[in-house]
This record gives structure tokens, sequence and C-alpha cells, in this order.
């Protein structure tokens, strides 16, 4: 077998990674995106072909996918793409907004970033991908940039829950976003939370990121904004 790859245009292929791997980061961001349907059911044996890689390694990452909550596996059968519930969405956010809103308040107080250069550079990246309305690159993307600002914690526990939850809550609404201005509006709150961090205001920071949050927990019900209390 030879590279992971996608039997269609744009898609990611080897890396430097493993074949479990990639197999992981390129489902993973087929499931977020949209272009794995939730509620779909696949075949293992047809993925491995369409990833032209064996299936050890594609069985190996549906466990894994299996264990972030974003499918289930169907014994003899295959996996399912999981449709999360609403009030799994808001338990979501809530966590997040705990975790997140007062990770960059800390990092604000305490100036643990010193060049944000490359979280700028990594912000309009994403802007560009929503604005291009690629949303694989979007997703990918928008999750290094959020947990690039938590690194500065030093706390590798913090960016594993908090990249597990992301992925489990971006699983609806992005493929009816792509192309329109919603997807890159969510994505200049980035810059706003940079300027907050870089000019020390710490509760601005933390305001911007529940504000984003909250936000972004509208557009996976389709909405512009989160009307939720």
């Amino acid at each position: 077998m030879v590279a992971l790859t996608w039997d269609e245009d744009n898609d990611q292929g080897l890396r430097k990674q493993s074949f479990r791997e990639q197999a992981v980061r390129i489902l993973r961001a087929q499931i977020i995106s949209g272009r794995l349907e939730p509620g779909s059911m696949h075949s293992i044996g047809t993925m491995a072909e369409r990833l032209n890689v064996s299936i050890t390694p594609i069985r190996e990452a549906l466990h894994d996918l299996a264990k972030e909550g974003l499918v289930e596996i169907k014994r003899n059968r295959g996996f399912i793409v999981r449709q999360p519930t609403d009030t799994e969405l808001d338990n979501i956010v809530q966590i997040r907004t705990m975790l997140e809103a007062s990770s960059v308040r800390e990092i604000t107080e305490r100036s643990l970033i010193s060049d944000y250069k490359p979280l700028r550079k990594l912000s309009r990246r994403t802007q560009t991908y929503a604005t291009a309305g690629e949303l694989e690159e979007f997703v990918e993307s928008d999750r290094e940039f959020h947990l690039a600002v938590l690194s500065a914690l030093g706390n590798d526990k913090l960016l594993e829950i908090v990249g597990t939850l992301r992925d489990q809550s971006r699983l609806t609404g992005l493929d009816q976003l792509a192309g329109t201005s919603v997807l890159e509006d969510s994505t200049k709150e980035h810059e706003l939370l940079l300027d907050a961090m870089e000019n020390k205001e710490p509760e601005k920071a933390a305001e911007i990121m529940t504000y984003h949050l909250r936000h972004v927990r509208g557009i996976w019900a389709g909405q512009a904004e989160d009307t939720r209390e």
C-alpha cells in the first residue's frame, strides 16, 4: 500500500505521520466538515480503498475516533458517523467556555505570549479558508489556532480535553455555510481576541472568547448567532 489519499481533488495525502495518525486526521476532518454526513454508514473496507491503505490503520483510526465520540463502530458492518444532540452541543460549549475563557485570561494576566505574529498569521490563514469556503482546511486551521493560544499555559491535558471537545462539537452546520460570510465573521473574532491579549486586557480577552464560543454554537445550529441564554 502507498500513501493515504482521497480519490478526489485537493485531498490530503501522506505527510510525516503514521498511516494510523493520517487516517485519524483525514477522517476527523471529513466528519467535522460534514463531508461524511452525520448518521451515514460506511464500511471499513470501502474506506480503506478510498484512502488507498490497508484495513488495519483504518480500523485503528476508527477506534480512536470512537473514543472521541465521533463515530460508532458496528460489528461486521462498519461505522456510523455520530449526530450530537443539542444538549450535548450546549454542554460542550459550557465546558469549553469555562476552560478557554479562564485560560486566555490567565495567559494575558501572566503575559505568557511574547510574540503574537505566528498566531496572527494562523488567524489570517483560517480566515482565508473561511472566505474561500474550504471547510476541511478551515476546520484544521481553526482548531490549530485555538490550541496554539492555549498552549501558552504549557498544560498538555488542557489541550487534549479542549481538542476532543472541539472535534465532538463540529459535526453539524458547517457544510451549509461554505462560501457565506458567517464563517469569515467568526474568524474575525480571533483578531479581536489577539488584540485584547496583546494589549494586556485579560477580562476583555475572556469576554471575547466567551462571545466567540457562543457565536460558534449558533453557527453549528445553522444560525448567525446563538440565541440561547
